[in-house]
């Protein structure tokens, strides 16, 4: 009589057990369903949110772009005999001409036209390219 009282209990604690965990998933799946919800709307609201914030950004990044890119510098660039390729891409950088001496210089240096360059007057632009500018004082 013990073993059947035993296996009773076994049983009724095994069928408890599977109607609880059933319970519990199925109240789980729905209270996520809703928050997945609630949180979508918050999500779309942010997205148009943000979306407005950028074309506004966008307009204020266009009526101010122009002023800058119409700004062009103009430089006088006197070479010297023997003078080293490093302190005219120094003196360019300065006058705003180029933006980075050591790009320029490794230009240069890929085009094999460090030691290429030619004493004189040069006037060159910031709306120059790098090509345009070698081909300026080497030739």
């Amino acid at each position: 009589m013990r073993k059947t009282t035993r296996a009773f209990a076994v049983g009724m604690l095994f069928a408890t057990t599977i109607l609880a965990i059933v319970h519990y998933t199925n109240d789980k799946q729905k209270q996520n369903d809703a928050i997945s919800q609630q949180q979508y709307e918050q999500l779309v609201a942010e997205r148009n949110e943000l979306a407005e914030k950028l074309e506004k950004q966008k307009k204020e990044t266009e009526k101010t772009t122009p002023s800058q890119k119409e700004k062009v510098y103009i430089y006088t660039l006197t070479i010297a005999k023997g003078e080293a390729s490093r302190d005219v891409a120094n003196r360019l950088e300065q006058a705003h001409i180029i933006d980075d001496a050591q790009s320029f210089l490794t230009y240069l240096d890929t085009h094999q036209l460090t030691r290429a360059l030619r004493p004189g007057t040069y006037v060159v632009t910031s709306d120059m390219s790098y090509e345009q500018i070698t081909k300026k004082i080497t030739k």
